[in-house]
């Protein structure tokens, strides 16, 4: 007698760490998807189509969820973020201006350092200057909404403040300052106000 069926069988694609909604906290996780298979006795011995969507499961409480999930930050993620935030708005401002000032770029340094990188040097900052200016827009934007919006005031005022080391804002740089604000997701108030009392420190 030969016993023949079809049946599904889970495969994982990837791992990693989530913030699982159930357990509260950050969790591994497994990145699933099922695919059909012929099978003989019960053994599954040839792969056919895919069976549903792609989904992450929770290696702790085996909840499942939608790949959506995994755009919520981990606790790692925002510690980091202040820093990483900072390092792209610093790197937009700066070569909207003279981004060769050394002034300007030993304050951004420092300040990325103070943030929580201490590993940032001048090569890091080279590699910030030279990403496309899309990729980092679109980033913040995605980033920023976990910021409280007093650390987006206080990440775009040490931008303002370092463009205007070498000098009053030009045109440009005041530009960059509007486009950083929006992409932090602040208003046009409070990127004007920011700026002012930026100006205000700097005595520009």
């Amino acid at each position: 007698m030969i016993i023949f069926g079809w049946r599904v069988v889970f495969f994982t694609l990837t791992r990693g760490v989530f913030h699982c909604p159930e357990c509260g906290g950050d969790r591994d996780y497994r990145l699933r998807q099922g695919r059909n298979f012929f099978t003989l006795f019960f053994i599954p011995v040839i792969p056919l189509m895919k069976a549903g969507g792609e989904f992450v499961e929770c290696d702790t409480c085996h909840g499942r969820w939608n790949t959506g999930v995994l755009n919520v930050p981990t606790t790692a993620q925002l510690a980091r973020m202040p820093a990483m935030l900072l390092r792209m708005a610093i790197a937009q401002v700066l070569r909207s201006g003279d981004y060769t000032h050394v002034g300007a770029r030993g304050r951004a340094v420092t300040v990325v350092r103070e943030a929580g990188e201490p590993g940032y040097d001048d090569a890091s900052l080279n590699a910030d200057l030279g990403r496309p200016f899309d990729e980092v827009r679109a980033e913040m934007g995605r980033a920023s909404s976990a910021l409280a919006p007093e650390a987006r005031e206080s990440i775009l005022r040490a931008a303002a403040e370092i463009a205007l080391i070498d000098g009053p804002l030009s045109v440009s740089e005041e530009e960059t300052l509007s486009a950083v604000g929006a992409d932090l997701g602040l208003t046009r108030v409070q990127v004007t106000g920011v700026v002012s009392l930026a100006r205000q420190a700097s005595g520009h």
